[in-house]
Parts: C-alpha cells; structure tokens; sequence
C-alpha cells in the first residue's frame, strides 16, 4: 500500500510494459502505442522536402495519439502513480535551423494547440501531473552564440 503522503511517481518519458519477460517484438508493439516517436535531422535531410515534411507532421501527430494514451494509461493507475514525465522529442526538429520553419505554419500550430490543450484536459479529468523534461541533446544554455541562435533563444539576425 501506497503511503498517502508521498509524492507521485509516474512514468519517466518511456512507457515499459510491466512485463519485459515478453518476445522484443511483442514489446516493441505494445510500447510503441505509449512511446514519441522520432527522425533524425540527417534522414530529413536525406529525402525530398514533401517527403520530409510528411514525416515530421505524422510524426507530430502520432506523437499526440500517443501521449494521449499514455495519459490516459497512466490515469486508469494508483493516484501516486498518476504522472508522466514528456520527453522533448514531440515535435522532432522543432529548434533545427533548417527545418523549423515547418512549424511556423499557422494552419500546423493551431491543429497542434488543439491536439495537446485535448491531452491536457484529459490529464486534468483523470488527475495526471504532467511535467516535460529535456532530452540529452537539449542544450538549455551556451556561452557559444551559435548554440543559442539554433535553439531559438534570441532571433537569428
């Protein structure tokens, strides 16, 4: 029994299948309903712009299924264990120079907003703590301009 008193724990980014004695296939398919999924920015780079762009919004929006039933997993649970933790993965290439003019698209950003204000309601109704959490990669300061500049902290000049 959980102590009334302790604070939340939840899942961590990743949705692990409680049972990891399954085949990694079975595994694979099970978490991948709960889990972001990703590109790289040299796979982007690699394909057609059409194709890229492609990319990145079903990525996007699998992303926000996935989040979804996540939380809404994670609501079913124990009130202490009513928290996920969101990777920064969501939206891939977001603060990259060369691709994150994708996301400026006001039709994009709006249909975004909607998808993520939905699991937001969802994890209040079902009384899920969110919080996000930077990925390894995410650089949250630099004493190099060039860093600062590619991830979207002061206007490029």
């Amino acid at each position: 029994m959980f102590n009334q008193n302790a604070k939340r724990i939840g899942f961590a980014c990743k949705y692990m299948h409680p049972d990891q004695t399954q085949k990694p296939k079975i595994l694979k398919e099970i978490q991948s309903k709960y889990t972001e999924r990703s590109t790289t920015i040299t796979w982007l780079n690699r394909q057609t712009r059409e194709v890229a762009e492609q990319r990145l919004y079903e990525i996007a929006f699998d992303n926000i299924a996935n989040l979804e039933r996540l939380v809404r997993y994670v609501g079913s649970l124990p009130e202490q264990l009513r928290m996920v933790r969101i990777g920064s993965n969501l939206l891939p290439a977001y603060t990259h120079g060369d691709w994150a003019y994708f996301y400026r698209d006001p039709s994009l950003q709006a249909r975004l907003e909607r998808g993520y204000s939905a699991v937001g309601e969802i994890a209040r109704e079902l009384d899920v703590r969110l919080s996000m959490h930077p990925g390894q990669f995410t650089v949250l300061a630099s004493d190099n301009p060039d860093v600062v500049v590619a991830y979207g902290y002061k206007e490029q000049q």
